[in-house]
C-alpha cells in the first residue's frame, strides 16, 4: 500500500509540472510596444512605462487644422491620450489646473517639463512657445483607466516626446 500511494503521489506531481509547461507555453500573446504613436516617433521604454499588460494594442488618430489626438488602447480598453494644439494664447497652465479649468487633475502639483506645466498621477498639461506657427504649443496627456501615482513616468514620457511634438504641429 505504501508502494501505491508512493507511485500516485509521483504520477500526480508529473502531471501537475506537465500541465504547468503546457500551461506557461500556450500562455496569452503580449503586444510588442511600438516605436509609433498614431504616426508619431515616441520612446519604446517612456512609453512602455505607462501602458499595462495586454495582447492587443491599437492606437486611433484625430486630426484637424491646430489640434492632433491619439488615443491608444489596450484589450479594447483606452488607456492612454494624448492632444497637441498650436497657435494658443498664452494662459497660466498652474492656476488654470487649480481652478478647474482644464478638467481633473489627481494630487496635482508643478512639473519640471516647462516652466508652463503640470503633473498629476494621472495627467500631464504643458504648455511651451511655438514661435514657427506663433503663439504656443498644449500638450495634454491623460491615463483615462489608470490608478495609483505615475506623474514620474508621464514626465519621462513628455520629456522624450516633447521636441517630436513640438516639430510635428509646426514649432
Amino acid at each position: 500500500m505504501t508502494g501505491n500511494l508512493r507511485a500516485a503521489a509521483v504520477r500526480l506531481s508529473l502531471a501537475v509540472l506537465l500541465l504547468a509547461g503546457i500551461s506557461a507555453c500556450g500562455g496569452a500573446e503580449e503586444y510588442t510596444v511600438p516605436s509609433k504613436a498614431c504616426d508619431r516617433d515616441v520612446s519604446k521604454g517612456e512609453l512602455g512605462a505607462l501602458l499595462p499588460s495586454g495582447a492587443e494594442l491599437r492606437d486611433k488618430p484625430w486630426v484637424s487644422d491646430n489640434s492632433f489626438s491619439c488615443q491608444i488602447y489596450v484589450d479594447g480598453l483606452m488607456q492612454f491620450a494624448f492632444t497637441e494644439h498650436s497657435g494658443q494664447r498664452k494662459f497660466d497652465v498652474s492656476a488654470y489646473a487649480k481652478s478647474g479649468r482644464l478638467g481633473g487633475f489627481d494630487q496635482l502639483r508643478a512639473s519640471d517639463v516647462s516652466d508652463n506645466a503640470v503633473v498629476s498621477h494621472t495627467r500631464s498639461v504643458v504648455m511651451a512657445p511655438c514661435p514657427k506657427a506663433g503663439r504656443n504649443y498644449i500638450l495634454d496627456l491623460e491615463l483615462p483607466n489608470t490608478e495609483g501615482d505615475h506623474s514620474d513616468d508621464i514626465e519621462r514620457f513628455v520629456r522624450s516626446y516633447l521636441p517630436t511634438g513640438l516639430a510635428a504641429m509646426g514649432c
